[in-house]
């Protein structure tokens, strides 16, 4: 036991809240689609803290690797493909407004 695992386990579980806390209200609160893509990623990479701070509070490291990263994975691609899609809606509506994206239809 090294001398950093007292101080992860009182600090993970709380730095996992707040990321999802922070990634839920950026995603629910903000009106620009950026700011909700970034906040999606916020809110991914605290369910990820998670998943690997109970991989290692059970010893199962070895079980949540290849699970993270494939999440790591799928989430770059979601991002990727958000992101695209932004760049597409400011081109038309420079202020980037989720309210303005139901004029998008074709």
């Amino acid at each position: 036991m090294s001398g950093w695992e007292p101080v992860a386990d009182a600090i993970n579980p709380w730095l996992a809240l707040v990321l999802i806390v922070l990634g839920l209200v950026a995603l629910i609160g903000q009106r620009r689609t950026l700011k909700q893509v970034l906040g999606l990623s916020i809110l991914l990479q605290g369910a990820l803290l998670t998943l690997v701070d109970a991989g290692r509070v059970n010893g199962q490291m070895e079980a949540m690797q290849p699970l993270v990263i494939t999440a790591l994975v799928v989430e770059a691609i979601v991002m990727a493909i958000a992101l695209v899609l932004i760049i597409n809606v400011l081109r038309y509506h420079p202020e980037g407004l989720v309210d303005d994206l139901t004029e998008l239809k074709g």
